[in-house]
Formats: structure tokens, C-alpha cells, sequence
């Protein structure tokens, strides 16, 4: 297939957007609906405005953003949508090239971001022949799928370990010495300012498990990886960009300090925290992680305007403290399964760079998928 059966389009020419329904957080009922904004699935219904899977883009907010519903779903009006109805082009191409696209410098409102239809309508680009479209879809979602496989084990390996944790120190249904859950086989209960405990268990402060410090700002920053700026820069939430030094390099815990709460991060390679976190260190790294998680972070936020935790709030987080010995069990079993969490996120990391790097050569041709003569991938 010559490159001379693509065409150039406008998009306008091949799609067309449909405006969302509003649906506020009080009219939503309890059900299996995904409801998506310009920000992605923020809610659940009961009822499906799209009873299809489509495409979802974000109009207002978050400009240009593109989402992509296996399902019936719900869109509100801060976005558009497109179902298959709206096309003749092959949709799961079209949630690629709409990645593609510049969508998100197209905002046309300095107060709050939006993203006008026409100007949507006006990209110019080249369409490949609709097998074509369903090759280079294939591929794409190919590498998409065996990342949301690895995230999907990734959740249930959390769980996991969340079980674990409440079974050993909250039910207190540890293996005893012949393997029987302690509490619920008669293991001996004593008195604690935080109720009762198994006895040899105390009560003490989270200081006397974890070393805290604070991050620091960082000299350069970029918001994209680059050969002077490879080191994530880790913010209250997420990392947020990426600069040209690093300030940690082994296994650590980031929360927020400054603005967003109660979001625990985990790393175990070179990266920037920032001047708004929290950085944990522990020899019980694990039972470090689920008590971060345990926290209710609005009980002792200091800010008023701008919420606030600092180091000696974590510092003095009072909590049961097993023995050495079930710290180092629950580290080791814990740690097992967080080890083939990190491992998938590796490999994901390493097929979210194939992906992108695949993504603008498959759409603008310059890698071309070889087809068989029935139109398949050969």
C-alpha cells in the first residue's frame, strides 16, 4: 500500500464532536456508569447517556484531553463525545490520532480553559485507508492493554498487602507460632492507651519506626524528560516534571507537605523531591507505607488557607508497634509482593516510551504497518 492512498483531512471532515449533558454530583445515582468530565471518570451512574463505547474530549478545564470508554458511559458538559455513529473512520484510530493532535494548545479562553469545535474541526492532517487505521489501532492498543493488564495486577497486589496489614495489626489475626490467626485462637490481649493489644505489643510514636525530612526546591526544571533534565521531580501527588539533579536515590515514601494530602508515593531510584513533600525513610519500609495510608492527613492539616502538614505532625503519630519479629515478617511477605508491583512498573514505563515514541511516526507515515492482501497485519 502506497503512502499516495492517504489523504490529508480536516478533522472536521471525518468526526463529528457532540456536546456533553450536565449532570451534578447530587443528581448522580448509585450504579456501574462511568461518568467522565474534561478530567477523566469523576463519578458513577445508573444510567448511560452514551450506550456505546466512544470517545471522550475534553472541552472544558482540562483542554484536549482524550479518553477512551469500553463501556456505555455518561459525558457532562465540560467535554465532547464521539461513538462510531459519528464517524466512517475506524474509532479506536481516531482515540489515537486525537492524542495526536494538538487539541490541548488550542484553548481560547484565558479565564477558564476551553477548546472551541471549530477549532478542533480545523487541524489538518493525513488519514491512512481505514485497514490501515485498524493496523496501526492494533498495535497502539496492543501495548495499551498490557499496561492496564500490569496495572490491574498492580491493584490487586495493593490489596493484598492492605489485607495483610489489616489482618496482622488491626484484627490482630497474625500467625501465632503454630500458624493460627493470634487473637481469634485465644492469643493474650493486654490493655493500651490505644485499646487492647497482643500482649508484648506496644504503643509508641511513628519517629521511633521512620526518619522524615523535607524536600527541597529544585535549581532547573523541564516538563518533559530530557538528556539535561532526567531526574522525575516528585510533587504532593504526582511527579511533576523533571530536572537536571537528584536529591534521593534509595527506597523512600513521599507525601505532601504543602497543598495536596494524603497521596503516598513510593521510589527506588534517583529522583528530585521537591520543596512541597514529605520524604520517609524506614527499615520497615512496608508497615511505613500502609500506616502513611492510614492517616487521616484533614485531622492534623495546619493550614487554613492552604493546607499544611509538617514534620513533627508525622513525627508524633501515635500507633500500636508490633514486635520486630511480625515487622520483619509482614516486610518480607509485603515486600515480595511490591517487588512484582515495581517490576510491572518498570515494564510499563518502558512500553508507555514505546508507545509514544511509536504514536506520531505511525500517524504521520513514517513507519508503515505491512498488510497481507486481505487488508490484515502481515
Amino acid at each position: 500500500m502506497s503512502s499516495s492512498e492517504w489523504r490529508e483531512v480536516k478533522l472536521g471532515e471525518i468526526i463529528n464532536l457532540n456536546y456533553g449533558k450536565g449532570l451534578s454530583a447530587t443528581k448522580r445515582n448509585p450504579g456501574n456508569i462511568p461518568v467522565y468530565s474534561s478530567a477523566g471518570i469523576t463519578g458513577w451512574h445508573d444510567k448511560a447517556l452514551i450506550k456505546k463505547n466512544g470517545i471522550v474530549v475534553g472541552r472544558k478545564g482540562t483542554v484536549g484531553t482524550v479518553y477512551y470508554s469500553e463501556t456505555p458511559f455518561y459525558c457532562i458538559d465540560t467535554a465532547y463525545y464521539l461513538t462510531e455513529d459519528d464517524t466512517k473512520e475506524d474509532l479506536k484510530y481516531l482515540y489515537y490520532l486525537l492524542n495526536h493532535l494538538p487539541l490541548k494548545k488550542l484553548n481560547t479562553d484565558s479565564a477558564v480553559p476551553g477548546l472551541n469545535r471549530d477549532n478542533a474541526y480545523s487541524q489538518v492532517f493525513s488519514l491512512p485507508p481505514i485497514q490501515e487505521q485498524k493496523a496501526i489501532a492494533h498495535i497502539l492498543s496492543t501495548l495499551d492493554d498490557k499496561i492496564e493488564v500490569n496495572n490491574q495486577i498492580n491493584k490487586t497486589l495493593e490489596n493484598m498487602a492492605q489485607a495483610i496489614f489489616k489482618q496482622w495489626f488491626v484484627d490482630f489475626e497474625f500467625p501465632n507460632e503454630d500458624g493460627e490467626p493470634y487473637k481469634s485462637s485465644g492469643g493474650e490481649m493486654v490493655e493500651s492507651e490505644l485499646g487492647m493489644i497482643p500482649k508484648g505489643w506496644g504503643v509508641g510514636k511513628f519517629i521511633d519506626l521512620i526518619e522524615i525530612t523535607s524536600g527541597k526546591r529544585p535549581g532547573k526544571r523541564s516538563d518533559l524528560a530530557m538528556e539535561d533534565c532526567k531526574y522525575p521531580l516528585v510533587g504532593a501527588s504526582s511527579i511533576m516534571g523533571y530536572t537536571d539533579d537528584f536529591n534521593f536515590e534509595e527506597k523512600i515514601l513521599v507525601i505532601g507537605r504543602v497543598g495536596t494530602h494524603g497521596v503516598v508515593q513510593r521510589f527506588n531510584n534517583k529522583v528530585w523531591a521537591s520543596d512541597n513533600t514529605l520524604v520517609i525513610k524506614s527499615d520497615n519500609y512496608e508497615f511505613a507505607y500502609q500506616i502513611l495510608n492510614q492517616i487521616d492527613y484533614k485531622a492534623i492539616n495546619r493550614g487554613s488557607t492552604q493546607p499544611l502538614i509538617t514534620q513533627t505532625d508525622i513525627k508524633n503519630y501515635t500507633l500500636i508497634i508490633p514486635t520486630e519479629g511480625y515487622l520483619n515478617k509482614f516486610e518480607l511477605l509485603v515486600g515480595s509482593l511490591f517487588e512484582i508491583y515495581s517490576n510491572h512498573c518498570i515494564e510499563n514505563s518502558k512500553l508507555t516510551e514505546i508507545r509514544d515514541s511509536l504514536l506520531p511516526k505511525l500517524m504521520s507515515g513514517e513507519i508503515r504497518v505491512p498488510l497481507d492482501e486481505e487488508g490484515d497485519v502481515s
